[in-house]
């Protein structure tokens, strides 16, 4: 089978009738060169004639950082580590952000190929979100050289951010999952979706430290908002190479697992209407 979407012949399947998340799964596994073939494309679409590519993945957070500093950042001592901090949590939103807005309209945006092959719709949601992991390794990458200049601090912590990385990479496609698919139908969240995101950006511990949340709230806070882990442990590790704070990372872990789950399998019963809803 042809991975460009552009060469699939126009026949048309009926979706797998077990809803089960093993199946789903196995599925996904073997249409995975599909999805591999959205996310290239959107990369290529998504750079295609800028003159400085990949190099505006880097520009975003350095951009929010400077305003962050002038506006929000401390008065006295601690500003190093404050920078250090909010660049690391910046470069784990800014993947976030562009994921979830990219993937909430992916379905629409593919709405010629839904309404004429079967493949696991979830293909599309995935390669949207994955199109945005070149972007997240090479800020990770220039991390290791921008972060110390800003008074980061090393440890073997370290070696923990890819890890916590991949957890962020999970967290954006669990929520991604049901807002693709309410999308579908309801197409007020393609105007609802920007500022969801943008509410989702202020609640969470990126221009701000965790210390802003109560002790005794905190761990409703990692379980309301599956990013707060990720974040406040980016801000640790970088800025005062600390562990990061492993209750609130395993909370939202947990947190993203479950949204995830419950998320796929009602993406999974909503699939079989998709090509007559878009």
């Amino acid at each position: 089978m042809t991975t460009n979407p552009a060469e699939w012949h126009e026949s048309v399947y009926e979706p797998h009738g077990d809803l089960s998340l093993r199946v789903a799964i196995i599925e996904l596994w073997a249409y995975r060169e599909v999805a591999w073939s959205f996310g290239m494309r959107r990369v290529r679409a998504r750079y295609k004639q800028a003159v400085f590519g990949f190099l505006w993945a880097i520009v975003q957070p350095l951009a929010f950082l400077g305003l962050f500093l002038a506006f929000l950042g401390p008065k006295g001592g601690g500003t190093r580590a404050f920078a250090a901090g909010t660049f690391a949590a910046l470069v784990a939103w800014q993947f976030v952000n562009s994921a979830v807005s990219g993937a909430g309209a992916s379905l629409l945006s593919e709405a010629g190929l839904l309404r004429k092959v079967y493949f696991p719709r979830e293909c599309v949601v995935v390669g949207a979100v994955g199109s945005f992991l070149p972007d997240l390794i090479l800020n990770l990458v220039c991390m290791l050289g921008i972060a110390p200049l800003l008074g980061a601090q090393f440890s073997w912590y370290w070696f923990l951010l890819p890890v916590i990385a991949a957890q962020v990479v999970i967290t954006s496609l669990a929520v991604s999952m049901p807002l693709a698919a309410l999308t579908v139908y309801y197409r007020d969240f393609l105007y609802a979706l920007p500022f969801v995101v943008q509410l989702w950006f202020f609640a969470t511990p990126v221009a701000y430290t965790i210390d802003r949340v109560g002790t005794r709230w905190r761990w409703l806070y990692a379980v309301v908002n599956p990013m707060a882990g990720p974040a406040a442990s980016f801000r640790s590790i970088v800025a005062d190479g600390a562990a990061p704070p492993w209750q609130l990372l395993g909370l939202s872990a947990l947190s993203c697992l479950v949204i995830l789950a419950v998320g796929y399998r009602w993406f999974k019963s909503l699939e079989r209407e998709f090509a007559e809803a878009v």
